[in-house]
């Protein structure tokens, strides 16, 4: 199957006088997740279970001179929210074009917000 897009939420400029609303999924646990890659964008995951600590995974791609470093089962404690990225092409992106992001378990929630 397919993995499932995350929607991408522009953060405010540096003039911007409102926020910005998070667009928010569950995690795909069976197919992954993915979001198109630019290089600006950070990836927000928040663990909504109350009791139990879930994982999160970003895979790397093989940069110019072969090195990865996945995000490789990343724990969220109960009700922790965190950031990752910004995500440089180099290093990230599949060869489709995307960042390949997978949750332990769909209490994680996830959101993509692109800088400006």
């Amino acid at each position: 199957m397919a993995r499932t897009n995350l929607t991408k939420t522009n953060a405010p400029g540096r003039y911007a006088t409102t926020g910005a609303n998070l667009t928010l999924a569950n995690g795909d646990v069976v197919n992954g997740n993915q979001f198109k890659s630019t290089g600006k964008e950070l990836l927000v995951a928040r663990n909504t279970d109350g009791v139990t600590p879930y994982y999160l995974s970003v895979t790397s791609a093989a940069d110019p001179y072969g090195r990865t470093g996945d995000i490789s089962q990343h724990d969220l404690a109960p009700g922790e929210t965190h950031v990752f990225g910004p995500f440089p092409v180099q290093g990230w992106q599949q060869s489709d074009g995307n960042i390949y992001v997978n949750a332990e378990n769909a209490a994680i929630e996830l959101a993509v917000v692109v800088l400006p």
